[in-house]
């Protein structure tokens, strides 16, 4: 099985995009949470398992196994340093990949990120998250060693673009969320969050199986 943590709200296995088609593995949950939440607690915001589908599709195999990581609740705002542990958890549990659907424009934790995307390197990890946040550059996407994206709805769905940007390379992806089977968008999240996920599945997707 090859293995892609996702750092986010949690994934809801039983949504007919997932159900059946691929292994969910709830990890600790590192975000503030209610008292009487577990870790196998639903997806209450639905971005996470928006993600999850939209990087399944993308990746179009069946041995792929799901580690979902949460940081969000009902909101998709935290304590920025529960992403960081999130990020070293994926990395230490020997992910092959780490979708970040998420990002700071603070350049508070950038060394603590660096650290850990060198850390990820080293380990043969790769990890995806956006290039920017509300028009602004954010970390960990700017920094060397991430798989940056952006989010182009003029880009196919499943085949995102390697453009050079200046000094550096960065995925153009499709923002716009998968449909249910029944071809009907229910999935709410939509921009660059989903584009990171497309580019997560196709890099799944290139793995040797």
């Amino acid at each position: 099985m090859i293995e892609v943590a996702i750092v986010d709200s949690g994934i809801d296995g039983a949504h007919p995009t997932l159900r059946g088609k691929v292994q969910v593995t709830a990890g600790p949950w590192f975000g503030a949470r209610p008292p009487d939440a577990t870790a196998n607690a639903p997806d209450l915001l639905g971005h996470g398992t928006a993600v999850a589908a939209t990087l399944l599709r993308a990746a179009q195999r069946d041995d792929l196994s799901l580690l979902s990581l949460r940081v969000f609740d009902r909101e998709p705002v935290c304590d920025f340093t529960d992403v960081l542990r999130a990020l070293a958890h994926a990395i230490d549990a020997g992910v092959r990949i780490v979708n970040l659907s998420l990002g700071t424009t603070s350049l508070r934790h950038r060394q603590e990120l660096q650290r850990l995307v060198d850390r990820a390197r080293a380990r043969g990890v790769r990890i995806v998250a956006p290039a920017s946040y509300g028009g602004l550059p954010c970390d960990p996407g700017n920094l060397a060693g991430v798989e940056a994206v952006v989010g182009d709805p003029n880009v196919l769905p499943t085949l995102p673009e390697l453009r050079r940007i200046g000094e550096r390379f960065v995925w153009f992806a499709s923002p716009l969320p998968p449909p249910d089977p029944d071809g009907i968008r229910r999935l709410l999240a939509r921009g660059d969050s989903l584009a990171v996920a497309v580019v997560t599945g196709c890099l799944v997707r290139s793995l040797p199986r």
